[in-house]
Parts: C-alpha cells; structure tokens; sequence
C-alpha cells in the first residue's frame, strides 16, 4: 500500500466536507470517508501495477580468479 500522508487525507475531507455543505460536528466523518476512499484508491492504483517476477540466474557473474599480478612497464631508452 501507498503511504498516504496526513495532508492528503486532510484535503480530501475538506473537500468532501465542502460538497456535503459544510455541516458542522461532522469532521470525524468526513476525515474517515476521506481515508477510506484514499485507502481504496492506493489499493486499486497497486493493483494495476503489473508485478513481474524478477528473473533468476544460477550462473555466477563475479569470477573467483587469482589476482592477476601486473605486468612491470618497459623503460624507454634514454638518447
């Protein structure tokens, strides 16, 4: 589920508060509806997310070698 942030839930009651006509001593009902429908809507959204499953491999990608010693460095000849 999406984290949803307590600002999110407070403009979604306000709103529906504001379309119910702004009655008064019902902001615990609008503040529920308001989780409720954000809730649903996080739900939906992670659901048409489609998860495909990560493929696996059993073939190693680091190869467990002995160090390789560097080759020393020809000097140039002086003139």
């Amino acid at each position: 589920m999406t984290d949803i942030s307590e600002d999110d839930i407070r403009m979604r009651a306000y709103a529906l508060w504001d379309a119910d006509g702004r009655p008064e001593g019902s902001h615990d009902l609008h503040w529920l509806l308001a989780l409720r429908e954000l809730t649903e809507e996080a739900n939906a959204a992670a659901k048409e997310i489609p998860h495909t499953p990560v493929k696996t491999s059993n073939i190693s990608v680091v190869k467990k070698e002995a160090p390789v010693e560097p080759v020393p460095r020809k000097r140039s000849k002086s003139a």
